[in-house]
């Protein structure tokens, strides 16, 4: 049903405008009359309530009067073939689809009357046709249906043109033509002009029988189903959807599935699609399942393809995600570039876009928000997204900026495999029939947030795949002192890797930092400790007897625009099945090769020092495990200090392992 959002604007795939034919014959005035008092516009209800806000009133004098004043959308055409029955095309109702915005179908006709569809009474979705009943109303005037057909013959195709009235189009039967996907059934082919709103309209010959049902438009010809395929169904209601199953983190890896459902009829339109979400969404969640659980050992974090996210980590403080490299068929993390907008009070937001339905978003909140504003209300974050990234509303080529969306349609929060928290916020777009998936997670700085569009009939299924990817993130910690007091402090979201953080500092005096793992104490003189401090944690994968835990692999603080700064760093040794550079780079560490050899040197105006901290030995030989620590100080210091310092340093850190 998005499809509805550019009715004013832009063509139905199906059923595209195509040039006009010259008309040879047309049909008597009485035929005429017959066929326009049988046929319908198919209509759905405008959405009333709108909870989007603009930056100023959206343009509707450019929206022509007729279509601005109806209180519908016009979205197809049908026509009638008995005394209470009609007939129209699968995919102007589509029951497959059960839209949050457009719930109620009407058949209008000529003089404005509107009436409610009531039953189904038949329906096959792949051939496309549905036949049905509605309310209050019968027709002393209908089609016949006519199964025979010749090639050659003149026939009209009828339907509603954009909206503003049944029109007959005059064309020649050039033939027929397999249906796509397995040459089930043939469909006709004829040179009839037909625009968006002719789907579901009768192909009509010379004396006015429907010998088929307008279905689309490719290249200039117009394609019909056949009446002889409409008769085969009987009273009954045939689903079948033919998909390609995938997912984002495995762009090699792929399956494809039928989805074939049956039901007895006649039943309320409203009934067959609750019916059918709740079966299909069945199917979906298995078949996804399935092409997870398929990968077996080759899927994240097991097998020889998943090493390198188990040995390294990434360094950026913004979402990564591991993904499965379709190169070398390895799992690898991804290092997407973001595009930085500033807003106001010092804030910024921070966009990426890995894939072209999701996006990564980072919010630094401005100085006049606070973590727990952006807690207690999803629409703080939105408002600073929608203030950094111009969304807009378009009337042609007049684009009327978003600012707020409102309030969620719902609420959720969700922990991960690994322990982190996430809000999970659903946002409608009527206008659009759209919705807008958001998994958030707060940060010392804001927020951080895995983000999806969709149609709002396809919510659940974008929510399973959101919940997986989830697992997948890679999610890394950065800010200022003060904010990491804040961040640690009465956070319901905060994950379970940082429960245990002893976390304190004063300024002028010093910082204590500690976890299970390690500890560490620092005076000023190292670095000058203040609220303006940022402290940055890079979390990892380690592999633990019980399974793989997210820990933090990376500690580093900074002075704010001086490259004075300390680096803390978990290594774990890297399988032996890993690329040769990995294990290289291993040996380099393990043997205090440069620049751990804690001898000070100088590069880009900075004095630097490393050092192995503590080697974690399971045998003499074999190093399972060991932290290494980095000090920098701007411009060129003397050897002894650095030595002098990093000693200090080191005497402040405390491995317990």
């Amino acid at each position: 049903m998005k499809k509805i959002l550019v009715l004013m604007l832009a063509l139905f795939v199906a059923c595209a405008t195509g040039t006009n034919t010259t008309q040879t014959k047309s049909l008597s005035k009485e035929l005429k009359s017959l066929v326009n008092e049988s046929c319908f516009e198919v209509v759905v209800n405008k959405p009333v309530k709108d909870t989007l806000t603009y930056e100023k009133e959206l343009p509707w004098h450019l929206i022509p009067y007729n279509i601005r004043v109806d209180k519908y959308f016009s979205i197809g055409t049908a026509f009638a073939i008995s005394p209470t029955e009609l007939l129209t095309a699968f995919h102007v109702l589509d029951l497959k689809t059960d839209s949050l915005i457009y719930k109620d179908f009407y058949i209008r006709d000529a003089q404005g009357n509107v009436y409610e569809i009531d039953k189904i009474l038949a329906f096959d979705s792949h051939r496309d046709f549905i036949r049905f009943t509605v309310k209050n109303k019968t027709f002393s005037r209908y089609l016949k249906l006519k199964e025979t057909f010749t090639i050659g013959d003149n026939v009209f195709a009828v339907g509603n043109a954009y909206g503003e009235g049944i029109v007959i189009r005059q064309g020649e039967l050039i033939g027929t033509y397999p249906e796509p996907e397995d040459g089930r059934f043939n469909l006709l082919k004829s040179s009839s002009d037909v625009n968006f709103g002719n789907s579901g309209g009768p192909l009509i010959d010379e004396q006015a029988n429907v010998i088929g049902v307008v279905i689309q438009r490719k290249d200039n010809i117009a394609y019909s189903l056949p009446v002889s395929e409409v008769n085969k169904t009987g009273n009954r209601g045939v689903f079948h959807v033919r998909m390609n199953f995938g997912f984002t983190l495995l762009p090699e890896k792929t399956i494809v599935k039928d989805f074939d459902d049956e039901l007895s009829l006649p039943k309320g339109y409203k009934e067959i699609k609750k019916t059918f979400n709740e079966r299909f969404k069945k199917f979906y969640i298995a078949t996804m399942d399935e092409l997870l659980k398929g990968q077996g050992k080759g899927m994240f974090p097991e097998g020889e393809e998943s090493l390198i996210p188990l040995f390294d980590f990434t360094d950026s403080y913004f979402l990564q995600v591991n993904y499965l490299s379709k190169d070398n068929n390895r799992w690898t993390i991804s290092n997407v570039e973001y595009k930085e907008t500033k807003i106001h009070g010092n804030g910024v937001i921070r966009m990426a876009n890995p894939d072209k339905r999701l996006l990564f978003i980072d919010i630094s909140r401005p100085d006049d928000v606070s973590l727990q504003d952006m807690l207690n209300d999803p629409k703080v974050g939105m408002r600073l997204v929608l203030e950094g990234q111009s969304i807009t509303r378009d009337f042609g080529d007049v684009k009327t900026r978003i600012l707020s969306l409102g309030d969620p349609i719902a609420v959720e929060y969700h922990t991960d495999k690994y322990g982190r928290k996430w809000r999970l916020c659903t946002w409608v777009m009527e206008y659009s029939d759209e919705a807008i998936i958001s998994c958030a997670t707060p940060t010392p700085e804001g927020m951080s947030a895995v983000v999806f569009v969709c149609e709002t009939s396809e919510i659940e299924f974008w929510k399973y795949d959101a919940l997986k990817l989830l697992d997948y993130i890679q999610l890394s910690y950065y800010g200022r002192l003060k904010d990491w007091k804040a961040f640690l402090t009465g956070n319901k979201l905060l994950p379970k890797a940082l429960h245990g953080v002893k976390f304190d500092y004063a300024a002028q005096k010093g910082l204590q930092f500690g976890t299970g793992a390690f500890s560490i104490n620092t005076g000023n003189d190292i670095i000058a400790i203040s609220d303006d401090v940022r402290m940055g944690i890079n979390f990892g994968y380690i592999k633990q007897a019980s399974g793989i835990e997210w820990a933090i692999r990376r500690v580093m603080l900074t002075e704010y625009q001086k490259d004075n700064y300390f680096v803390l760093v978990n290594w774990v040794a890297p399988d032996t099945r890993l690329p040769k550079d990995y294990l290289n780079y291993w040996d380099s560490i393990v043997n205090a090769e440069h620049p751990y050899t804690m001898k000070p040197f100088t590069s880009d105006n900075t004095t630097k020092i490393a050092a192995v901290v503590k080697k974690i030995q399971e045998k003499p030989e074999k190093v399972r495990k060991l932290y290494t620590l980095f000090l920098g100080k701007a411009g060129k210091v003397e050897d002894d200090r650095m030595i002098q310092d990093f000693k200090k340093l080191l005497n402040g850190i405390i491995i317990n392992e």
